[in-house]
């Protein structure tokens, strides 16, 4: 992809002027006019300071917007504020124009196909007028992935359960180690970062003949507790309850194989805490909602489960019941942390193996 250089309008509200050493900017309620040092209104073209966005000003002294044709030449000034395009191109009025640095414009043809970009963003045109959407495309031999409305992401993204990395100008990370918001990710060469954290709760193919008869159990429950119509959110706090409700503290399970576990827990309703974890890892994972185990790092004597939401957010659920009560149902790092530090470590873990909350 060419350089691309961004070019930030300054939008000015009715009752902000802004001042350079020629004059001063200002809106009178009606549109934008300039005063020259004099005090007289500026007319014709007119720079806002030494790098400041240029202006066109009219006979009446109010700035010009929409197209401008001056001196055999198209320019182009913003409706919003009255700042002139330039370094872009882009569809104004139905057409595809291209401005150079001057904001001199040249109308292209109607079936270019390329970059473009507005105040907002970058996207990109198809030959056929229309603009890349949800998902990715390839340009010129580098990867880029596009929002709903047409716009480019940059940063991290996940798609189809992997992660990516975009760079600033949109392209793909790929064969390479990134460290971002403290966490660091090696990017294979299709572009999908290796999981960063302790392995999602899944079934081994050792379990799968056990979690059909766990998945059944975990169904039939389910099925007087959510529906539908409920949120991730919604289904994960009926499932809290339920386990809450239904369960009996017995400080001790019979094995620590998940799948295994969670079948005697639905069987007798009584167990410790990795009971409940599994429990609701069962109850979770039929729902849809990825977790995985989080074990207390300082004696290895506790469990619960971190999960996923629709908006792609971790948070904790510990179903456990404790002596002095407490309500763990979607907590983030941060209430976990200083519930525990007022309460003997108890929610010690080791948050570098795990993905961050909100």
């Amino acid at each position: 992809m060419k350089t691309r250089i961004f070019l930030f309008s300054i939008i000015f509200s009715c009752l902000f002027a802004i001042s350079s050493a020629a004059g001063t900017v200002y809106h009178d309620g009606t549109g934008f006019r300039c005063r020259d040092e004099a005090g007289a209104d500026v007319t014709g073209w007119y720079q806002n300071g030494e790098n400041g966005p240029w202006y066109y000003f009219d006979e009446d002294g109010y700035a010009h917007t929409g197209f401008l044709y001056s001196g055999g030449k198209t320019y182009y000034l913003r409706v919003t504020d009255g700042t002139m395009i330039a370094d872009r191109t882009q569809t104004l009025e139905g057409s595809v124009w291209k401005f150079d640095h001057d904001g001199v414009g040249t109308n292209l043809s109607p079936f270019y196909s390329g970059w473009m970009i507005d105040d907002i963003n970058w996207y990109y045109r198809n030959p056929d007028g229309s603009f890349v959407t949800n998902g990715w495309k390839q340009i010129d031999g580098e990867w880029y992935y596009f929002d709903s409305v047409g716009y480019m992401k940059t940063g991290l993204i996940s798609d189809g359960g992997a992660t990516y990395y975009l760079y600033d100008n949109g392209a793909m990370a790929h064969d390479t180690q990134l460290t971002v918001g403290g966490v660091t990710y090696t990017f294979g060469s299709s572009g999908a970062a290796a999981w960063p954290y302790k392995a999602i709760t899944s079934v081994s193919a050792e379990q799968q003949e056990m979690w059909q008869t766990v998945s059944a159990m975990a169904d039939s429950i389910l099925a007087g507790i959510v529906n539908n119509s409920m949120t991730d959110r919604q289904k994960a706090e009926a499932i809290y309850a339920w386990v809450r409700g239904s369960f009996t503290y017995s400080g001790h399970a019979a094995t620590r194989d998940w799948v295994l576990e969670a079948y005697n827990g639905f069987r007798r309703r009584h167990g410790d805490c990795f009971t409940y974890y599994s429990v609701s890892a069962a109850l979770l994972m039929r729902c849809g909602i990825p977790c995985i185990e989080v074990l207390r790092y300082t004696d290895n004597g506790h469990y619960w489960n971190l999960v996923q939401l629709s908006d792609g957010n971790w948070y904790h659920f510990d179903a456990t019941p404790r002596r002095l009560g407490g309500y763990f149902c979607l907590w983030t790092d941060a209430q976990m942390l200083n519930y525990s530090a007022g309460h003997g470590n108890c929610f010690a873990f080791d948050r570098s193996i795990y993905p961050p909350t909100p």
